[in-house]
């Protein structure tokens, strides 16, 4: 139609035409400009052709993917509700059975007692491998326990330093709901309150903060005790102490060139648990610079050192 509207002869036109290859050619006389502007057009109309079956081509090949992705995701959805359907039915009839089985025990009352003692037993079986498995765990701590009946005697042993030093004995009855039925413990030591915390609902950690409290006051106890018994030449008067140790006072002599020097310590222990004092003071009555110095190594003595290890290495 191009041709025929530049008025061209088509005698005068030729069309090579090769496998895979579109080229126009031949002469115009006179005409060479518009020979060479057809096999232009010619050439970007087939280009333009092929172009949008490329893009028509991944458009169809994106909607197939597409479709086979839903098609995936339907038949996985659909094995999904036969499975759960499956699952519901069997859950069914679990569920069908056990209402038959209650029916049935409860239809038989006779018979339900001994099931009721047999669950009771195997309960209070469970418990006493519990207590067992209790007692071996706290062996190495220094507490030991005996089974009987439905209780069990616990005996607490403390120690300091590798010294055993008192033991104490708590009896809890009626594993399944814990309570003390009688002790050894000192009144000071508030063991209704830690019972009342930590029995019901973890006896190991209640045995373990009672030892703790009890090896805690022991060491104290063994420390002030040993000072008055080994140390009597350097203390001067008697130990000033209240019933947990928790806070002690007494003056001790150390002589210094010839001359005995009166200090005071007072020690405070905030941790109940521990055998070292939180806070310690020292004082002296003599004002001279050097005693102040000695205060000072005194009280660092004292803060990191058992009471009667700190009291020999100071007056020897």
């Amino acid at each position: 139609l191009y041709l025929l509207a530049l008025d061209v002869p088509w005698r005068q036109i030729s069309i090579e035409v090769t496998p895979g290859v579109y080229r126009p050619s031949g002469r115009v006389t006179g005409q060479a400009g518009v020979m060479e502007e057809v096999q232009n057009l010619f050439r970007e109309g087939v280009m333009s052709h092929l172009d949008r079956l490329e893009a028509l081509s991944q458009n169809l090949a994106h909607k197939q993917d597409e479709k086979r992705q839903q098609e995936t995701d339907l038949q996985e959805k659909r094995d999904l509700i036969v499975r759960l359907q499956k699952e519901r039915g069997e859950l069914r009839s679990q569920i069908q059975l056990q209402k038959e089985t209650i029916q049935a025990l409860s239809a038989r009352q006779e018979g339900s007692k001994p099931q009721v003692q047999s669950t009771q037993s195997a309960l209070q079986d469970l418990r006493l491998e519990e207590m067992k498995n209790i007692m071996e765990a706290l062996w190495f701590t220094g507490i030991s326990g005996k089974l009987k009946d439905d209780a069990v005697c616990f005996c607490i042993t403390t120690a300091f330093e590798g010294t055993y030093l008192d033991s104490y004995y708590i009896q809890v009855n009626n594993l399944r709901n814990p309570q003390i039925s009688r002790h050894s413990v000192p009144a000071f030591i508030p063991l209704s309150d830690l019972a009342k915390e930590h029995l019901p609902a973890d006896l190991k950690k209640f045995l373990h903060v009672l030892y703790e409290r009890l090896n805690g006051y022991a060491g104290r106890k063994f420390q002030a005790d040993h000072m008055e018994k080994k140390s009597p030449a350097y203390v001067a008067g008697s130990l000033q102490k209240n019933s947990l140790y928790t806070v002690l006072s007494f003056t001790y002599n150390i002589t210094i060139g010839g001359q005995t020097v009166s200090f005071t310590a007072k020690f405070l222990y905030e941790d109940l648990t521990d055998t070292l004092p939180t806070e310690v003071t020292v004082t002296c009555t003599d004002a001279e610079a050097w005693t102040q110095e000695m205060i000072s190594s005194h009280v660092s003595l004292f803060s990191g050192t058992a009471l009667h290890r700190a009291l020999d290495s100071l007056t020897t």
